[in-house]
C-alpha cells in the first residue's frame, strides 16, 4: 500500500464525511421548517441518493479487497443510475405541479434500470468497466452511453427547473442565477471529473470524483432558497397570486414587522389613505418609510386586541380597518384589511338627509282616499298576474344561478347539491303560484315573524353566493299580517331585480319602525342605471305599498347600485289584497 493512496483513501474519507454530515443536517433543517408537499418529497428522494452515493463511497475506499469494493461500486450505482429519473420528477412536480405521467417515467425508469443491470453483470462482459481491481479501475463504452443518458436527463431537469425559476423570480434574476446554477453544479462537476477537463481548464485534476461534493454544494444554495425565499413554500405564491387584485388593502404581519401586503395596501400611502384627518399615519414603516417584507411597523392603535372602525382622510376618504391578531404556538402576528367605504358613507349620509326630508314630507300627507272599487275579475287577474311575476322571477332568477354555480362546481357532489337547490326553489314556487287564490295560504313563511321571513329569503340568495344583509331594529309593534306580506314581496322583487338587472352581488336590507311607520330601504352594489324605467316589478312594489297608504321610491345610486325605499303605516286604514 503505497503512501500516496493511504493520503488519497483518507481526503477521500474526510471530505464525503463533511458532506454527509452536512447533507443530513441541511435536510433535516429543511424537513422540519419547510412546507410538506410531492415537492419536498421528490426533493429528498434526490438527497437520499445523494447520501447512499457519500456513503458507499466511503466504503468502497476502505474496502479490504476487490470483491467488497466492487459490491460497494454497485450499491453506489444503485442509487446514482436513478438520479436522473429522480430529478425529472423533481423538476415537473416543481415546474408543472403535478408528478410526471407514467409514460414517460416507465421507459426512463427500465433504461435506468438496464444500465444497473449491466453494471451488476460487469464481470460478465467487462462493457461498463474494461478493467476492475482493488488499485483502479477504466471505463468502457457503455459506461460513456451511460453517461450521455444520465446527462440528457440532467439537462432537462436544469432546463424545466430554470424555466419555473425565471417565471417566479423574474424580478429578481440573481436568485434566478443562484438557483440555476445550483441544480446546474454537480452534473457540471460530473462532466469535467469523467472527461477530464479539470486538468485543461483550472491546472489540475482532482484525486477523487468531486461530483457528490459539488451536490452538497448545491444543497446549500437550495437551503438558503427554502428560508430565504420560500422555495418549498408555493401556499404563499398562491396567496400573493389571490390577493393581488383584492380592491381593499391587506397587511399581514408576524410580531411588529411585514410578512406580506397587496398591491392595494402599497398604493394606499401615496393616496393618503393611511392618514386620518388631522392625525398622524395609522401604519408606519421603519427605515425610510418604504412597505417592504421585514420591515419594522409601528401603529397609531392598540395592537393587543382586535379593532374595527372607520375614519376620514385628508381627502375626504373614509377608510374602515379590520384588524385581527393572530396567537398560535407556531406564529404570532396580525391579520389587516383598509377597506374604502367613502362611497357607502356617502349613500348613507345623503340617505339620513333623504329620511329627514321624507319624515318631514310625510307629516304633512294626508291619508288618501279609499281606493275605489275595482271589478272583481280584472282585481283578480291584476293580483294573479303580479304575484306570479314575483314568484317566477325571483325563483327563475334564483335557480338560473344555482345552475350556473352547479355548471362551474369542480365536483360532481357540488353540482348535485346545486342542482338539487335549484329544483326544490322551482318546486317550491310552483305551490305557492297554486295557493295564490286560496283563502289561506298554508307556505310555512306565514307562521314565522318578518324578520324570520326575510333571513329564509336570505338564506336562498345566499346558497347563490348573493350577500344579503338584514338589519330590523326599532320594531317595537307587532305588525299586521298585510304588512308583513307587503314588506316580504317587496324586498324579494328588489332583490331579484338587483340580480336580474343590477348583476348585484350585496344587498343591504334596512328595515325599522319610526314614527308610527315601518320604513324599508333596500340597498344594492348592481350596475345602476341612468333613469329609472318602472316595468312590472317596481310598478308593482308600488301598487302594493299604495294599497297599505304606504309611499314609494326608487333611484339609481350615481351608477353604483340602486335603492328602493318606502315607508308604511303601523295601522293603515285600508288594506287591499
Amino acid at each position: 500500500m503505497t503512501e500516496t493512496f493511504v493520503y488519497q483513501s483518507y481526503y477521500i474519507a474526510l471530505f464525503h464525511v463533511l458532506a454527509l454530515f452536512l447533507l443530513v443536517f441541511i435536510n433535516a433543517v429543511i424537513y422540519l421548517k419547510a412546507v410538506k408537499s410531492p415537492l419536498l418529497s421528490s426533493f429528498f428522494v434526490l438527497q437520499g441518493i445523494l447520501a447512499l452515493w457519500i456513503v458507499s463511497k466511503i466504503l468502497k475506499t476502505f474496502a479490504p479487497n476487490a470483491i467488497l469494493k466492487f459490491f460497494f461500486v454497485v450499491s453506489q450505482y444503485a442509487g446514482v443510475c436513478f438520479l436522473g429519473v429522480a430529478l425529472i420528477v423533481f423538476a415537473h412536480i416543481y415546474a408543472n405541479g403535478v408528478k410526471p405521467s407514467k409514460k414517460l417515467m416507465l421507459p426512463l425508469s427500465i433504461i435506468s434500470a438496464l444500465f444497473f443491470l449491466i453494471i451488476v453483470t460487469n464481470p460478465l462482459h467487462y462493457l461498463f468497466y474494461t478493467h476492475f481491481d482493488f488499485w483502479g479501475d477504466s471505463f468502457g463504452p457503455l459506461f460513456y452511453l451511460f453517461q450521455g443518458f444520465s446527462f440528457s436527463l440532467f439537462a432537462i431537469g436544469v432546463i424545466l427547473c430554470a424555466k419555473r425559476f425565471f417565471g417566479r423570480f423574474s424580478p429578481k434574476p440573481i436568485q434566478t442565477l443562484l438557483l440555476t446554477t445550483a441544480i446546474a453544479i454537480p452534473m457540471i462537476a460530473n462532466i469535467l471529473y469523467v472527461f477530464r477537463y479539470f486538468k485543461k481548464i483550472f491546472g489540475f485534476s482532482p484525486p477523487f470524483d468531486i461530483t457528490p461534493m459539488s451536490a452538497s454544494a448545491s444543497l446549500i444554495i437550495f437551503a438558503f432558497a427554502t428560508f430565504k425565499l420560500q422555495f418549498f413554500d408555493n401556499l404563499k405564491i398562491a396567496r400573493r397570486a389571490a390577493l393581488s387584485n383584492v380592491p381593499e388593502g391587506i397587511l399581514l404581519t408576524t410580531g411588529d414587522r411585514i410578512a406580506g401586503f397587496n398591491e392595494t395596501f402599497i398604493k394606499m400611502p401615496a393616496a393618503g389613505q393611511l392618514i386620518p384627518q388631522g392625525k398622524k399615519s395609522l401604519v408606519s414603516a421603519s427605515g425610510n418609510g418604504t412597505f417592504k417584507e421585514n420591515q419594522k411597523l409601528s401603529f397609531a392603535f392598540d395592537t393587543n386586541k382586535g379593532q374595527d372602525f372607520i375614519y376620514q382622510t385628508g381627502n375626504d376618504n373614509y377608510i374602515r380597518v379590520i384588524y385581527r391578531p393572530i396567537t398560535q404556538k407556531s406564529f404570532c402576528g396580525a391579520f389587516i384589511r383598509f377597506i374604502d367605504v367613502t362611497v357607502k358613507q356617502t349613500i348613507l349620509k345623503k340617505l339620513q338627509m333623504r329620511n329627514a326630508e321624507l319624515q318631514s314630507a310625510n307629516q304633512q300627507l294626508e291619508l288618501q282616499a279609499e281606493i275605489k272599487k275595482r271589478l272583481v275579475v280584472t282585481r283578480t287577474c291584476n293580483f294573479i298576474a303580479q304575484e306570479a311575476h314575483d314568484i317566477l322571477g325571483h325563483s327563475i332568477m334564483l335557480a338560473i344561478s344555482l345552475l350556473e354555480i352547479a355548471r362551474l362546481s369542480k365536483t360532481d357532489t357540488q353540482a348535485s347539491e346545486y342542482m338539487h337547490k335549484a329544483k326544490k326553489i322551482l318546486s317550491d314556487s310552483l305551490k305557492e303560484i297554486n295557493s295564490i287564490t286560496s283563502v289561506e295560504n298554508k307556505s310555512p313563511l306565514l307562521r314565522q315573524n318578518i324578520e324570520g321571513r326575510l333571513e329564509k329569503l336570505a338564506d336562498e340568495f345566499r346558497s347563490a353566493f348573493i350577500d344579503v344583509e338584514i338589519n330590523c331594529s326599532s320594531l317595537q309593534h307587532e305588525l299586521e299580517k298585510a304588512i308583513e306580506d307587503t314588506i316580504f314581496k317587496v324586498c324579494r322583487e328588489a332583490i331579484t331585480n338587483a340580480l336580474r338587472h343590477g348583476k348585484a352581488n350585496r344587498v343591504d336590507i334596512i328595515l325599522r319602525s319610526k314614527n308610527e311607520k315601518i320604513e324599508l330601504f333596500i340597498i344594492d352594489n348592481g350596475l345602476g342605471c341612468q333613469t329609472v324605467q318602472k316595468g312590472m316589478g317596481l310598478k308593482g312594489m308600488e301598487q302594493r305599498v299604495s294599497r297599505l297608504k304606504g309611499t314609494f321610491n326608487c333611484h339609481p345610486l350615481y351608477g353604483q347600485g340602486f335603492c328602493v325605499q318606502s315607508a308604511i303605516p303601523l295601522y293603515p286604514m285600508t288594506t287591499v289584497g
